[in-house]
């Protein structure tokens, strides 16, 4: 059974006022018709990559655009790794219950089962056109070639990650799957253009009918390479004394980034569309490890594949001009969340078991249940996260406030008697998303024919918190 805080969304339909009634085709005269939604979502870039979430490093106007028009949530939550997140925010469902608690096997067979519902599902079932460009790296399409439209998208465009057992090229000279035709590019084709170009002239053909787009990108992943352009622009912020390639590169990938975003909010206005249009964006987990960004006072390098609050906090963005009023939002937003929400605002009701709840009243600053906490999963490593304290299922307690980057970055372990109460009320809830298990014949679909179940690793945070909080007191020093 769902846990007790996740929320299936008929009750909410039936009393949403922005929410529309689907048809399947409305007609050009109707003055209401469903909203489009698009999910943009980087690959490895923690909250501290963006400008408007307090970066000193790195410029992004269109996304402080974006977060100035829109809803900027302070406290957003994925997995630290891409995989797990990258089935968590389609199916609405943890990872310890969809099995896929690690990066994905490369073993033959190993694909995300295609009996997992996604928000793909949900949006075509409601009579949306659907489209997917970008990262999809949860099975090889040379053995699996119909993994897209199996997950609900009628039109696709993804880098194929793998073809015989070597890795291919995301980035320049990328190799690229889309429509059923595998096509090369060449050494000056740059792959992020290609995915984005691909959804744009989505767009163009489906501004008439409600469309939904998933856009998991291929930026800012490493290798960190130099887009084509707006390198003067990426580097304008930089101090004069920064010699770090990869943190340079990294940079001028994220000005690349943001640029593409804002061909997306171009293209919506271009066709007046915008106003009926939810445009999300966010991160599938913190910042590659060898990324030192910085924030006012501190630095703080990436915390990529570690239970961590740099490995786990990554910036949510909502702008619909006209519907989600601007300014921040404090409430707790996990990416679980995403297929509930965009459903309940889209007036399509959620008919499969979701792990995530229904925060559309977040964005509109409607009265509502807010999350009073977030849960992760990760390897053998579960966690529970308050606005104060973050507990372990190693037993590890951490008092890191939410009411500062150097408290929240800070991974202080709390030893104070007087925080007994509040760590047992969390252990409750622990013990609760302990007990969430995936199916037992989901191992072979994802880890594939030669593995065996997931091994349990050791936690992940121990290390990787005593790091941070020794990085976190010599900035305060400085």
């Amino acid at each position: 059974m769902p846990m007790k805080n996740a929320r299936l969304t008929f009750c909410v339909l039936l009393t949403n006022p922005l929410l529309f009634p689907l048809t399947a085709k409305p007609s050009m005269d109707e003055t209401i018709r469903s909203p489009n939604v698009i999910v943009i979502m980087a690959d490895d870039l923690g909250a501290e990559g963006l400008n408007c979430y307090d970066s000193t490093l790195y410029t992004t106007p269109r996304l402080d655009q974006m977060a100035a028009e829109g809803a900027l949530f302070n406290n957003a939550y994925s997995t630290p790794l891409c995989t797990p997140t990258r089935v968590m925010i389609m199916t609405g469902q943890y990872p310890n219950r969809t099995g896929f608690l690690a990066l994905i096997s490369k073993d033959a067979g190993a694909r995300m089962p295609a009996k997992l519902k996604t928000f793909g599902h949900y949006f075509k079932d409601a009579g949306y056109k659907t489209a997917i460009a970008g990262k999809w790296q949860l099975g090889k399409f040379h053995e699996h070639p119909n993994q897209p439209v199996e997950h609900g998208f009628d039109e696709y465009c993804m880098w194929t990650w793998q073809n015989a057992e070597k890795k291919t090229s995301r980035f320049y000279e990328p190799e690229v799957y889309q429509n059923g035709k595998f096509i090369q590019g060449s050494e000056t084709d740059f792959g992020p253009d290609i995915y984005t170009n691909f959804l744009l002239d989505f767009i163009d053909r489906s501004k008439d009918d409600p469309f939904f787009i998933y856009f998991p990108m291929a930026l800012v992943h490493s290798p960190y390479v130099q887009p084509p352009s707006l390198k003067e622009l990426g580097h304008s912020k930089y101090p004069e004394d920064l010699d770090d390639n990869h943190t340079i590169n990294f940079g001028h990938m994220i000005t690349y980034m943001d640029m593409i975003i804002g061909k997306f909010m171009d293209k919506l206005k271009e066709h007046g569309i915008d106003d009926n249009t939810l445009l999300i964006f966010t991160g599938d987990n913190g910042t590659g490890r060898s990324i030192t960004s910085t924030l006012p006072g501190m630095d703080l390098p990436g915390g990529k594949g570690n239970m961590i609050e740099s490995g786990t906090r990554v910036p949510l963005l909502c702008w619909w001009p006209g519907k989600v009023p601007a300014g921040e939002r404090d409430e707790f937003f996990c990416l679980v969340d995403v297929l509930p929400t965009t459903a309940s605002l889209s007036g399509i009701p959620v008919d499969d078991v979701v792990d995530g709840m229904d925060l559309s009243h977040n964005l509109l600053k409607q009265d509502g249940d807010d999350r009073d906490h977030v849960l992760m999963a990760y390897k053998s490593d579960r966690f529970v996260r308050t606005e104060r304290f973050r507990l372990h299922s190693n037993g590890n307690f951490y008092d890191i406030p939410i009411s500062s980057n150097k408290k929240r970055y800070s991974e202080e372990l709390s030893t104070n008697p007087e925080h007994t109460a509040e760590k047992s009320r969390m252990q409750k809830i622990l013990d609760d998303f302990m007990k969430i298990k995936p199916p037992e014949d989901q191992y072979l679909g994802l880890r594939g024919s030669k593995s065996k179940e997931p091994k349990s690793d050791k936690p992940t945070d121990k290390k990787a918190a005593r790091q941070a909080k020794k990085r976190a007191k010599k900035a305060t020093q400085q």
